[in-house]
């Protein structure tokens, strides 16, 4: 006869079985991590639309609406990765109505393969996303990628600008170059771009000096689905790096920078790999009204590694010009 003590101990042998199985599951983890998106956008107050602007469908995050009387602070994400960057940062500048888009060809976006992804056109496409969404002045604050395309509003469009902040972006050649440019350069291997797991975890060592807490199943999520875009994120980085090289010979991009009249913040990550701290003082010589704060044991990210402190200095720089 079984005891009861024994029949106790095989359900609960039998539990965790099920759950190991459920946990190798990828419809299960993909469940799991978008329900734990979900409330991590809750938490910022954010709500996922969609939109038509030009050729492409955009997705986006907003925390207001149309009628909404608070200043617009408009955040543009870096090369490969989306808008959910910026969920933990968003949750500190509850006085601002956050607007934060998927670039095309990244996350929930459109892509359409026949296009050119560079600076120039993201630029484009970004200021016919802002007419749809009947967004006439705006404060821009863009990380990496999303820097160089801010920069490019700014000096296109400099009516609708009201303020522009760079957060480790892209747009200038750093004196120094970076780790992540030398290593292109030597091999023509690019971690940006994910091909497997161990690419992912080592990606988020590279870039990022702070990582994040990501919990259970995120890191597996993420790293599949930055996986399954790894043809289209060769082809964005491709076209950006046509465009680059065409700058490097004419330093056209500085001209662009000596057009800029918005007040411009500049926060670097002392640590960025990706690109190099030294970009700010480029930034300070070609832009005419700056003020710049480089954060001791920071990688490429801010806004993920030190959120409340990349929003607060965000707050008090808006907080003159708006």
């Amino acid at each position: 006869m079984t005891s009861p003590s024994m029949t106790t101990q095989a359900l609960k042998t039998l539990l965790a079985f099920s759950l190991v199985l459920i946990a190798g599951c990828a419809p299960v983890k993909e469940q799991l991590f978008d329900w734990g998106l979900q409330a991590e956008r809750s938490m910022s107050d954010l709500n996922l639309h969609y939109v038509e602007a030009g050729p492409h469908r955009w997705a986006y995050l907003d925390s207001g609406h149309s009628n909404d009387s608070r200043p617009v602070l408009l955040l543009l994400h870096g090369f490969a990765v989306d808008k959910d960057n910026w969920l933990r940062f968003a949750r500190h500048l509850s006085d601002y109505r956050i607007i934060a888009p998927d670039f095309p060809g990244h996350g929930d976006s459109s892509y359409l393969p026949e296009l050119t992804y560079g600076f120039s056109q993201q630029s484009q496409w970004l200021w016919q996303f802002m007419q749809q969404l009947e967004l006439s002045s705006v404060n821009v604050l863009g990380n990496s990628m999303g820097g160089g395309v801010a920069l490019l509003l700014a000096q296109q469009q400099p009516q609708a600008v009201n303020s522009l902040i760079l957060m480790d972006a892209a747009g200038v050649f750093p004196p120094q170059q970076s780790e992540f440019q030398q290593r292109l350069a030597a091999t023509g291997d690019n971690p940006l771009v994910v091909n497997s797991k161990q690419d992912f975890k080592e990606l988020q060592a590279f870039a990022l000096e702070q990582p994040p807490f990501l919990p259970w199943p995120a890191t597996d999520v993420l790293a599949q689905r930055a996986m399954a875009r790894s043809a289209i994120n060769r082809k964005i980085f491709a076209d950006i790096m046509a465009e680059t090289e065409q700058l490097r010979v004419s330093e056209e991009n500085l001209q662009w920078l000596a057009q800029i009249t918005a007040p411009v913040l500049i926060i670097w990550g002392e640590q960025d790999r990706v690109l190099d701290v030294s970009s700010v003082e480029i930034f300070r010589q070609h832009l005419s009204n700056t003020e710049s704060y480089i954060l001791p044991n920071v990688g490429h990210a801010p806004m993920l590694e030190v959120p409340q402190l990349s929003a607060q200095l965000v707050q008090a720089f808006l907080g003159q010009h708006n």
